[in-house]
């Protein structure tokens, strides 16, 4: 590596000895590559002259005939220097100067080689960028996963695939804003520097803001502020949100990661299920796939068809052989771990207990997309308790893929009496050791005193869709750059 940096740092005294300046800043460009190739016939046909860029993927000199490859943003053309149509000073300064991975500008006419292939019979050109490392191997790619993570413009230059998971990301995204945007959602950012780390069960990161002399932290959901806001009259807002849970990395979870959350009012769960699976159809169509068949790690799956609403408990039953209706107390709960030979801490809560019986017996065996109902309203303190039976909220979950979870929603509490006191059984259940447990918010039962009409929120893990319509098994591999355990400097 570093007799290749050497020799083109040569070759960039070189290029610079005669007067031409590898870095410039204006470039001339009449068509990009994909431009071309659609008007090739026309071009060809008229012989005027078309000026490309883009960055050297291949070059191989055949006496006084050179062929070049290029890549620019859209696609790839060959290039062909013909020794007496550039003259032999251009000619030999492109050998002596150039390398695989600089970027170029070329100038010249349509031609079609021996074997038919459209190309730009080049007439001028200059090296417009100058690299200075050799790019990743070109038949072995890059796959070193270490380095395709830490070194991202390298895994996008060297794999293709890699480059359209993040279109499929992108487009699917789109779509979703589009969806929301059609259905007269408006769209909000609210802070992501937070005194109360409200709107999920997590771990926060802290930091200490020196003018105020006091903590923040990152927030870990958008929800409390978004709610605030249709308090305030917004009846339909979303936000695109960066949040941020000091927890775990595996192939599931990075510590700073998107979702979309969105409220509208006068909408409840049930409601909410049939838009929200309309949402999803939406992202599915505009990444270019059938939300019918979706291939995801060896299944294929459906998200076109009704979605079927299955109760927790009525899950945790079927797939434990106890019958959890009747399971409703810690002590209970405790008990069933053990004879399901869960263990049990001191310090776990009701929900904590009942999630790591769901998590092992009930997540692993879903296949085919399914929104689970009627969580305990020990789960989540911020949704509205079912009128027939207030031992459980009207919340669902999107799972799938062997145990996917992606879209949490539900009925949004709004009686602030019972807000308060949800939030003091988190803040006790914090008190006891419990540090995913949630943070009381006094100014958002203010609000809720004021009035929240009757409203339906949920949240669409980005990172996890998009690893779902890419068909990969991490979430590594659609965040550009994942959070990394820093290298070992030597």
């Amino acid at each position: 590596m570093i007799d290749e940096e050497r020799i083109r740092r040569q070759r960039l005294d070189k290029l610079r000895e005669v007067g031409l300046d590898p870095y410039p800043s204006r470039v001339h460009r009449t068509k990009t590559v994909a431009g071309y190739l659609e008007a090739f016939d026309q071009v060809n046909a008229s012989q005027e002259e078309v000026t490309l860029v883009g960055r050297i993927r291949t070059i191989r000199r055949h006496g006084g005939l050179t062929f070049a490859h290029i890549e620019d943003g859209s696609g790839k053309i060959q290039l062909v220097f013909h020794k007496d149509k550039v003259g032999d000073k251009a000619y030999e300064l492109l050998h002596e100067t150039t390398d695989i991975g600089d970027f170029i500008e070329a100038m010249g006419v349509a031609f079609t080689t021996k074997k038919g292939e459209r190309s730009l019979d080049v007439l001028k050109h200059r090296i417009i960028t100058k690299s200075l490392l050799p790019l990743p191997e070109k038949w072995h790619g890059l796959s070193d996963v270490e380095i395709r993570y830490r070194q991202r413009y390298l895994d996008l230059i060297a794999n293709d695939r890699v480059r359209e998971i993040f279109f499929i990301r992108a487009r699917m995204l789109t779509g979703f804003r589009s969806y929301l945007d059609r259905a007269g959602f408006l769209e909000v950012e609210t802070p992501v520097l937070q005194a109360v780390p409200g709107g999920a069960s997590a771990r926060p990161f802290i930091t200490h803001h020196n003018t105020l002399d006091t903590d923040l932290y990152l927030r870990i959901a958008p929800e409390l502020y978004l709610k605030r806001l249709v308090v305030g009259g917004y009846e339909r807002v979303y936000e695109v949100a960066r949040c941020f849970r000091n927890e775990g990395i595996d192939h599931a979870h990075n510590p700073e990661f998107t979702q979309i959350e969105a409220y509208v009012a006068y909408m409840d769960y049930g409601e909410l299920m049939d838009f929200v699976q309309g949402m999803l159809v939406s992202g599915i169509e505009a990444a270019g796939l059938d939300p019918k068949a979706v291939h995801f790690q060896g299944d294929i799956l459906d998200f076109k068809t009704t979605i079927p609403r299955v109760p927790f408990h009525e899950l945790l039953t079927q797939y434990t052989e106890l019958d959890f209706k009747k399971i409703t107390d810690l002590d209970a709960v405790k008990k069933a771990a053990l004879k399901l030979k869960i263990p049990v801490e001191k310090t776990d809560g009701y929900a904590t207990m009942v999630d790591k019986i769901y998590k092992q017996f009930v997540r692993p065996k879903i296949v085919q997309p399914i929104y689970i109902i009627d969580y305990p309203a020990e789960i989540t303190p911020l949704a509205k308790r079912k009128s027939d039976d207030p031992r459980s909220v009207e919340m669902f979950q999107l799972v799938y893929g062997h145990g996917v979870e992606n879209v949490k929603a539900f009925s949004e509490l709004n009686d602030p009496i019972d807000q308060e006191e949800r939030f003091k059984e988190q803040e006790t259940a914090r008190a006891g050791g419990d540090e995913e447990a949630q943070f009381g918010d006094p100014d958002y039962v203010t609000a809720l005193k004021y009035g929240l009409p009757p409203t339906a929120g949920f949240g669409i893990g980005i990172d996890r869709f998009a690893a779902t319509l890419a068909d990969v098994n991490t979430l590594k591999e659609v965040i550009l750059f994942p959070t990394l355990r820093p290298e070992k400097q030597e």
